[in-house]
């Protein structure tokens, strides 16, 4: 498998029957990536390591993150600009890729 590294603006959602916005529980945490091939249209899953860059502003939905993503067809679904959702369990947030990390 192989591993990409994007930077990504990520929305985060209301949890569930709350208001309260849903966080990520520290600064780096599992997740999967839910993003859709452009070519087939298929929607893909992805393990992959979410870590904050930055410390979100109380009160403000959007924190900018890094996303370490396990695949190998992954550069197909997640190109500068696409979008995907991020889940936990239920979905968390909602993202946009900004630019991949090359390590």
């Amino acid at each position: 498998m192989k591993r990409y590294k994007y930077q990504a603006l990520v929305r985060l959602l209301p949890q569930e029957g709350s208001e309260q916005l849903a966080a990520l529980p520290g600064a780096a945490c599992r997740a999967v990536v839910r993003a859709e091939d452009q070519q087939t249209h298929a929607t893909r899953l992805y393990s992959a390591l979410v870590s904050a860059i930055e410390d979100r502003v109380p009160g403000d939905a959007h924190v900018i993150v890094t996303v370490t993503v396990l695949g190998d067809d992954a550069g197909d679904c997640l190109a500068t600009g696409e979008d995907f959702t991020l889940w936990r369990g239920q979905d968390i947030g909602r993202g946009v890729v900004t630019r991949r990390v090359f390590v």
